[in-house]
C-alpha cells in the first residue's frame, strides 16, 4: 500500500530528527575524550570502514554487515570520539558502494551516532573503558555494545516502519530484529576480544587479525555475487521453461480441437448420408452425458469418452452400402447380417486414433444387450462397457420419440413405458434407475431442436466473437 501525504511528512520529520539528535551526539563525542594515538584511531576507522564495504548484498531487497564491530571497538579503545569517526566511515563506505539514498543515509548516520554516542558514555561512566586490559571487563564491555547498538538499530528502524507504513512498532521489532539479538552479542564478545589483543599487543596485531577476516569478508561478497548471478539465470531459465509450458498447453488445446474437428467432420458426413437421423448422434451423445454424470462419473476425461463413443456410434455405417442403409423395405437375413457388422467395422476406424480408443470400445459394444442376446460378441450385463449400456438406453429413447418415414415418434412417456418394461433384460436396471431420475427434464425438451456438440471446438468469429462449430 503506497503511503499517503502525512505519513510521507511524518516519515520525513522522523529523519530529520533522528539526524539532528545524531549529530548532536557526532559532536558531543569529540568532547568528551581525545586519544594521543591516531595511528591506531585511524587504523580502527579505516578497518571499520572496509568492513562496511564487504557488506554482503543478499539474494532479496538488503544487505548483511559485521561493519558494527568496527564501531564497537573503536568505542572500547577511544571512547565515544572513535565510536563517532566509525560511524562515519561507515556512511561514506556505504555512499563509495551505491548505497546513495539520501534519506536512508542521514537515517543510518543519526541514529548509529545516537546509539555509539550512548555506548560510550556508558562505558566510560561504568569503568570499563579504563579497565580493558582486564578480558572479563573487555568481553563485557563489547557485549554491552552489542546490545546497545542492536537495541538502537532495531527501534529506530521499526519506529520509521511504523510511521511510513503504519504497520505495528511490535510486529516490526519481533518479525525483522529479535532474533538478531545473539548475532549482536557474539560479535560485541569478538569486539572485546580484539580490544584485549590491542591492550596486550598492539595495533599491529589487531591489524594482523582483522586483515584475514576481511578477505574471508571479501571471498563471501564474491561467492554471493557468483552465486546470485546463478539464481538470476536460474529464475530467467525458470521463466522461459514456464513460457515454453505455456505455449505447449496452448499447442494441446489446438491438437484436441483438431481431433475434435476430425470428429465433427465424421457426424456431418454421416449426418448428410442418412437424413432420416440427422442431429440423432448429437441428442442421444448429450443424454448419454446426463446419464454418466448421475452414474457418478465426473471425471472429464471419462466424460469425455461417453460423449465421443455416443456421438461416433454409427460411424461404421460408412462402410454400409446405400442400398442397405437407406433401403425403404424390410432388410434381408443377409442384409442385416451385413448390418451388424458396423459395430466392428466402426471400432475398427476409430481404434486408430489414440485418444479414440476409449471411445472405440463403446462403439463396438453398442448394439449389446444386458440379457446377452445383442450383438457383435454376444456380451452380457457387466461385461458390457458402461459407456455402452447408458448409450443403448439413450439411443432407443430417442429412437422411439423421433418420426421416421415409416412411421411417427411416440410421446416420452410411452418410450419411458417402453423402456422400463425392458429393464434387466435389453437395459441394465442401474441405468434405467438413473433414467428415471433424468427423465422430467427431457419430457420438456423440443426435440426439434438439434442439441449443439458439446466436446466439438469453439471458433474465432472474424468479427471478434466466438461461435460454436458446426
Amino acid at each position: 500500500m503506497m503511503p499517503t501525504e502525512h505519513q510521507r511528512r511524518m516519515e520525513e520529520l522522523f529523519v530529520v530528527s533522528v539526524f539532528a539528535l545524531g549529530s548532536v551526539a557526532f559532536t558531543c563525542s569529540f568532547f568528551m575524550r581525545s586519544t594521543d594515538d591516531f595511528f591506531a584511531l585511524a587504523a580502527v576507522v579505516i578497518l571499520s570502514g572496509v568492513a562496511e564495504r564487504l557488506s554482503v548484498r543478499l539474494y532479496f531487497e538488503g544487505r548483511v554487515s559485521v561493519g558494527f564491530v568496527g564501531t564497537i571497538l573503536s568505542v572500547l579503545l577511544f571512547g565515544p570520539m572513535g565510536g563517532a569517526l566509525a560511524v562515519a566511515a561507515a556512511m561514506v563506505s556505504k555512499y563509495v558502494t551505491g548505497q546513495r539514498a539520501p534519506r536512508k543515509l542521514l537515517f543510518n548516520f543519526g541514529h548509529l551516532s545516537i546509539a555509539a554516542f550512548v555506548v560510550g558514555v556508558g562505558l566510560r561512566f561504568t569503568g570499563i573503558a579504563t579497565n580493558l586490559a582486564s578480558p572479563p571487563v573487555a568481553l563485557a564491555g563489547g557485549a554491552l555494545g552489542g546490545v546497545v547498538l542492536f537495541f538502537g538499530s532495531a527501534i529506530a528502524v521499526s519506529a520509521i516502519m511504523k510511521v511510513s507504513a503504519g504497520r505495528s512498532f511490535r510486529a516490526n521489532f519481533r518479525e525483522s530484529f529479535a532474533w538478531l539479538l545473539p548475532h549482536y552479542i557474539v560479535l560485541g564478545l569478538v569486539a572485546g576480544g580484539i580490544a584485549i589483543l590491542f591492550e596486550e599487543v598492539g595495533i599491529a596485531a589487531v591489524v594482523v587479525l582483522c586483515l584475514p577476516i576481511l578477505l574471508s569478508g571479501y571471498s563471501m561478497e564474491q561467492f554471493v555475487d557468483r552465486t546470485r548471478d546463478n539464481v538470476v539465470r536460474l529464475e530467467e531459465s525458470n521463466t522461459q521453461l514456464q513460457q515454453a509450458v505455456v505455449e505447449v498447453r496452448d499447442m494441446s488445446q489446438q491438437l484436441r480441437e483438431a481431433y475434435t474437428g476430425t470428429l465433427e467432420s465424421l457426424v456431418t458426413a454421416l449426418d448428410v448420408r442418412d437424413q432420416e437421423t440427422r442431429g440423432h448422434s448429437v441428442r442421444v451423445a448429450t443424454h448419454s452425458l446426463d446419464i454418466a454424470k448421475m452414474l457418478g462419473i465426473h471425471d472429464e476425461e471419462e466424460l469425455a469418452y461417453v460423449y465421443r463413443g455416443a456421438l461416433m456410434h454409427d460411424v461404421g455405417k460408412i462402410g454400409v452400402s446405400d442400398a442397405i442403409l437407406l433401403k425403404p423395405a424390410k432388410l434381408t437375413d443377409e442384409e442385416w447380417e451385413f448390418m451388424r457388422r458396423h459395430p466392428a467395422m466402426g471400432y475398427r476406424i476409430l481404434a486408430q486414433v489414440p485418444y479414440l480408443r476409449p471411445a472405440a470400445k463403446i462403439v463396438l459394444a453398442h448394439h449389446e444387450r444386458w440379457d446377452g442376446d445383442g450383438y457383435p460378441r454376444r456380451l452380457k450385463g457387466p461385461e458390457i462397457p458402461l459407456g455402452a449400456r447408458i448409450f443403448a438406453l439413450c439411443d432407443t429413447y430417442d429412437a422411439i420419440i423421433s418420426d421416421r418415414p415409416y412411421r411417427m415418434g411416440q410421446t416420452p412417456d410411452a418410450a419411458k413405458t417402453e423402456i422400463i418394461r425392458c429393464a434387466g433384460t435389453q437395459f441394465d436396471p442401474l441405468v434405467i434407475e438413473a433414467f428415471e431420475a433424468a427423465f422430467p427434464r427431457w419430457r420438456g425438451e423440443s426435440h426439434s431442436e438439434a442439441a449443439r456438440p458439446l466436446y466439438l471446438p469453439v471458433r474465432k468469429d472474424p468479427f471478434g466473437g466466438e461461435r460454436a462449430a458446426g
